[in-house]
């Protein structure tokens, strides 16, 4: 006979065959189109029949005969995956997944992950299906607003706005889209498989029994589903666009219906009104250097990668190795809930992102028609909104669930919003186009993560155009570097710019590369490239590309200097700012560069060798105090006596100008720093930029200008007034809390100029420092390609699990704090030589088949 079975996602077909009609003989499942199971055998002859898949060899756990035909057509009638995976877990909690086929690797990784750390994801799969307000009450904060942006959203106002998500269908209308658009069929088992692994791992532990006491025995950690996983890819593409404004979204509501009804939306204090799109504060980013042939003491590419990110919940990196012989090795970084490496290096190419200076969304000013909030004037035509309006469940404060409605205005361009610079009046609203939607990302990682050059990694990019918001950078084997802009970017040129951008506030918002365009002309639509991947976006000649066999470079700055030797100019403006002064941050890492290959960093030679990668980038010298140390000593000599001088003087002299533990005078010096508000810290310098000299300029500092005294004079008030000493050091101001274990962080403000950004969430608090770490550097990887493999070190700042219970916590925390790094085990010989490594066999179905050992 001949089953069919389809979940709507995963199409299979079962036939069993009754063999000496008592015992099944044998069963197989076969994928149809390719995307499912590709082949499994169920043999019964004997007492013991066995599963077999790829040349591995299972036993059943149920009987023989009818009960295994059973057992199998449920199986399938269910959609479920039959996969296995082998899981060699090494020091510090790191799988390498090793399978037979991207099903296989998936489902390895899903189980992986979720011994390791399931808690911090279980709660974004309740995020990305609208039950928050369910699960954790309507008005408590989300964890989903942008790591540094304004307020977080609460809860019901996340859940709105992954109602309508919902509600739109859009994980169906891509998948129902063939590739490159919709997700490849191997992409496909990856999700399938990861999904299973998730779910076998949590049917076997049991919710009561999850070792994590975070989410132990907690209704909101449920199985998932393949929908899920596409569902958070679609959350992390969106993560500085739609989803970062889910909170303006949700604000909006026609002027009208203001005095009708009361709104459904929680009260917003005027504080909290800052705009996603216009809040400026100490954000994430990321540094990366891709060293080729010219730059690496034995010729071949080398790499160092460093995202900053945030320390703690979903956004977490998860450090692992998948491997499906012949067709996929690759080690590095991915995202919790997704199942590909965003960053890291197979064989012969290594790779890792930086956060990219291209919009991915602009916004348009609506000419409302007169007598009618919900209409606006397009080529002089009225044109009707369309509203949304979508239900969610809600706990009140009895514990019961009740039903709370809120209503969408949608225009041909995009959403309406509402936030404190873009109002909603009865002549004019906003509404948002976004680019970046999507999860063809997913293909474009995975073609990446199997790349045997850059020129192959680039392929993959020109092919899907997909990563939300990053740069990529890489280096291969044959010692090549690249950088490119392989983003999804909206099709405005600066002509468009000009004429379009005709209000006050586009104008003033222009000026910070935000865009505001007049949405009642035609002329003022997106346009669309011919070799653009989807309409409306940049095609491939529009967006920057630079190669070469040196270096290249970037720290969240646009492309423009990303090699001084070779500035890449004449892009439109959406896509990045070019001739403009450059971060300290970035200056900081060029200068570590230019010093090494010039040989003027004092260590020997004019290459670099692994080692000097490690040591240079995590140096934690401050690119601020390079440049203005010395003014900041002399004009401390003229001050009015006071407590604390010349004390301070003394101190910042004989300051070594690095974060590190027991360097006296950090603490001081950021102090400072802190005390310099964003505007003053542009405007002291007394040499002013030059685009001739983009990593020197500008320099000095302007020691009569009132607000360096101020600010040096506030600082030492700061440290004197709370009982911290002018030599403090970083080890006893600026740590991470685990348990009853203090660890102390080196490191600091990437505004003023160190490599190694450490960020705490609520800056300085008087008599303690810098307490509890938040963002910052994370997953840090040096890789080199030598004769014998690639070779590297790296070290995952917070650790590899977020739950306190797990030996994995602290361990990488504290050996982050010593500058210390583990090697990347990435050879087999390599991986079954570690001392502490753990073998482990999981296969599917849950509760119904045995791996053998």
């Amino acid at each position: 006979m001949q089953k069919q079975a389809n979940n709507g996602l995963s199409p299979a077909h079962a036939w069993i065959d009754g063999g000496d009609g008592s015992n099944l003989s044998h069963a197989r499942i076969d994928g149809g189109d390719g995307s499912n199971l590709s082949h499994v055998r169920i043999d019964g002859g004997g007492s013991q029949p066995r599963w077999k898949q790829g040349g591995r060899e299972i036993r059943l756990a149920t009987g023989v005969g009818g009960a295994i035909a059973a057992a199998v057509l449920a199986l399938v009638s269910k959609g479920a995956v039959a996969a296995h995976a082998e899981i060699r877990t090494t020091s510090y909690g790191v799988p390498h997944v090793l399978a037979d086929d991207y099903e296989g690797v998936g489902f390895g990784l899903g189980y992986a992950f979720a011994q390791t750390d399931i808690c911090d994801i279980a709660a974004r799969w309740v995020t990305v299906n609208a039950m928050r307000s369910r699960y954790f009450g309507p008005d408590e904060p989300s964890t989903d607003a942008y790591p540094s942006g304004p307020e977080p959203f609460t809860n019901v106002q996340s859940d709105f706005f992954w109602k309508s998500v919902l509600d739109r269908d859009l994980v169906g209308k891509e998948l129902r889209s063939p590739a490159p658009l919709g997700p490849t069929a191997e992409v496909r088992d990856l999700v399938r498989g990861y999904a299973a692994g998730y779910n076998h791992y949590l049917a076997e532990t049991g919710v009561n029994n999850i070792p994590d006491a975070r989410c132990r025995g907690a209704a909101w950690v449920q199985p998932i589903t393949e929908q899920d996983v596409y569902l958070r890819a679609l959350h992390w593409s969106s993560f500085l666009s739609s989803n970062a404004l889910a909170q303006d979204y949700v604000r909006a509501t026609p002027p009208a219906a203001k005095t009708k009804k009361k709104s459904v939306q929680p009260k917003i204090k005027r504080k909290d009104l800052e705009s996603s799109i216009t809040s400026q504060s100490q954000g994430p980013g990321s540094n990366m250097i891709a060293l080729g042939k010219d730059a690496t003491d034995n010729g071949r590419g080398m790499m160092f990668a460093n995202p900053h990110w945030v320390w703690h919940g979903p956004e977490r990196w998860f450090e692992a190795q998948l491997t499906v012989p012949g067709k996929l090795n690759v080690y590095g970084g991915g995202l919790l809930g997704v199942p590909v490496v965003l960053f890291g290096h197979n064989d012969n190419v290594a790779w890792s992102h930086t956060l990219a200076t291209p919009r991915r969304f602009t916004v348009y000013q609506l000419k409302l028609v007169p007598g009618s909030a919900t209409s606006y004037l397009y080529d002089g035509k009225p044109r009707a909104m369309t509203s949304r309006t979508v239900t969610v469940d809600v706990r009140g404060a009895d514990g019961k669930l009740e039903k709370r409605s809120h209503t969408f205005w949608e225009t041909h361009y995009g959403t309406v919003l509402q936030s404190a610079e873009f109002g909603w009046s009865s002549d004019t609203a906003y509404a948002v186009r976004d680019v970046a939607m999507n999860f063809r990302w997913l293909n474009q990682q995975l073609e990446m993560n199997r790349a045997q050059s850059v020129e192959q990694l680039d392929e993959a990019g020109r092919k899907y155009l997909g990563i939300g918001w990053l740069n990529t950078m890489a280096a291969d084997s044959a010692g090549n570097t690249y950088y490119a802009d392989r983003t999804g970017v909206p099709h405005v040129t600066n002509a468009q710019l000009d004429k379009c951008v005709n209000s006050e506030i586009g104008r003033r918002m222009r000026e910070h590369r935000q865009f505001v365009l007049d949405g009642s002309r035609s002329e003022c639509e997106w346009g669309s490239d011919a070799d653009a991947i989807v309409p409306g976006t940049y095609g491939i000649a529009a967006l920057p590309t630079l190669k070469r066999t040196d270096y290249v470079t970037n720290s969240n700055d646009s492309y423009w200097t990303n090699n001084p030797h070779q500035l890449l100019d004449g892009y439109p403006q959406i896509v990045g700012d070019e001739r403009t002064p450059r971060s300290l941050r970035t200056r900081n890492g060029l200068l570590k560069i230019e010093r090494r290959l010039n040989g003027t960093d004092g260590y020997p030679g004019k290459r670099f060798t692994l080692h000097q990668l490690e040591a240079i980038t995590m140096d934690n010298r401050v690119l601020s105090a390079e440049l203005w140390r010395d003014s900041v000593v002399s004009l401390c000599r003229k001050l009015p006596a006071r407590n604390g001088l010349p004390t301070a003087c003394d101190v910042l002299e004989r300051w070594d100008l690095t974060e590190n533990l027991d360097s006296p005078g950090a603490v001081l010096w950021r102090r400072f720093f802190e005390n310099l508000d964003y505007k003053a810290r542009n405007e002291v310098f007394a040499v002013p930029f030059d685009p001739a000299d983009p990593i020197g300029t500008p320099k000095g500092l302007k020691v009569d200008d009132p607000r360096v005294a101020k600010a040096f004079n506030a600082a030492i008030s700061d440290l004197l007034d709370s009982g911290v000493p002018l030599d403090a050091k970083y080890r006893d101001y600026q740590y991470d809390t685990r348990g009853e274990i203090r660890v102390p962080m080196h490191g600091g403000l990437a505004d003023a100029g160190q490599y190694n950004f450490m960020h705490n969430k609520t800056g300085w608090v008087p008599g303690k420092g810098w307490p509890e770490m938040y963002l910052g550097s994370t997953l840090i990887m040096w890789m080199q390609f030598t004769d014998q493999g690639p070779k590297g070190r790296s070290i995952m700042t917070y650790g590899q699990s977020d739950n306190p219970a797990s030996p994995y916590s602290l361990d990488q925390v504290q050996l982050f704090s010593q500058k210390k790094s583990k090697p990347m085990l990435f050879s087999e010989q390599e991986i079954l030589a570690d001392p502490n490594l753990k073998l482990t066999r999981v296969c599917a179905p849950a509760g119904s088949f045995e791996c053998s050992r």
